[in-house]
């Protein structure tokens, strides 16, 4: 089973994303491939490249939430691009379809509740999310769903809120789950 796992660096005044330092820690495992991304748009759009390049059996995409006090699984993805603040190259977008001939929304193929059901029994807590933002975690999410492989997208806090330890148990439970399947 290979699994690539999608993150992305640091970005304004956070001195660094949490998902880049879970993808560095498990970067050794022979079953993951892991891509750390600039926060932008531009470089989110590679993502399907990526995909038909590594040929994953599964796709972890995982971002920095200021907002969320422990990691969410995010259950929806949206075909909206919509920032206020612009990403790392300055792009700000106003609404603007990922993919123009997608479908508006795509929900999670896997079972989330399992997913929590399953870390639970594993010592781990992760929340639910049905709003990932409509931001670069969003169409880096949308796209992984797209591609038609299982994927699971998470939402990180700050590493001062939630030790990346936890992060990167949540992790490798996840691909635990995923090799039951």
């Amino acid at each position: 089973m290979k699994t690539l796992i999608v993150g992305f660096k640091r970005y304004a005044e956070h001195p660094s994303n949490p998902s880049e330092a879970v993808i560095q820690k498990l970067a050794a495992r022979k079953d993951i491939v892991g891509y750390v991304l600039d926060v932008s748009y531009r470089e989110v759009n590679k993502l399907p490249e990526i995909i038909e390049r590594e040929k994953p059996d599964f796709i972890i995409t995982m971002n920095l939430s200021p907002f969320h006090k422990e990691p969410a699984i995010e259950e929806y993805a949206y075909n909206e691009l919509r920032s206020v603040q612009p990403d790392e190259e300055g792009v700000v977008k106003n609404g603007e379809a990922i993919l123009a001939d997608g479908p508006r929304s795509i929900n999670s193929e896997l079972d989330i509740p399992s997913i929590q059901q399953f870390l639970s029994s594993r010592g781990c807590s992760i929340a639910m999310s049905i709003d990932p933002g409509l931001w670069v975690c969003n169409q880096a999410s949308y796209l992984a769903r797209h591609s038609g492989l299982r994927s699971v997208s998470l939402h990180l806090p700050l590493e001062k809120d939630f030790p990346v330890s936890e992060d990167v148990e949540i992790v490798e439970n996840i691909l635990d789950y995923f090799e039951a399947l």
